[in-house]
């Protein structure tokens, strides 16, 4: 009996310490305690909507910035490449420190 409290008191305080508390999580906390359970989950599935919408709009923007430099490879290879060529006559040129 014991071992059970033990897991369930543990089981509580990792589900509390685990659950956002921003503040859509104490919106959907409230309507929950104020209008009930239906309310409660109605707001929390709102909010993971509008999650998913968001993340949505995140992976399209990215897809398309992706086929931007997809399209552009080759000039930013060159450009990267004319870049460290640069970079390496500059540092082959500078004289060596006294040791």
């Amino acid at each position: 009996m014991v071992d059970g409290l033990l897991f369930l008191k543990a089981a509580l305080i990792g589900l509390s310490i685990a659950a956002p508390v921003g503040p859509i999580g104490l919106l959907c906390i409230q309507r929950t305690l104020t209008h009930g359970a239906r309310v409660g989950f109605v707001s929390g599935l709102g909010a993971a909507a509008a999650d998913g919408v968001y993340g949505a709009v995140g992976a399209f923007g990215l897809a398309a910035v992706t086929q931007f430099f997809v399209t552009l490879a080759l000039p930013l290879a060159i450009c990267g490449a004319i870049f460290l060529a640069w970079m390496g006559v500059r540092l082959w040129r500078t004289p060596a420190p006294p040791p």
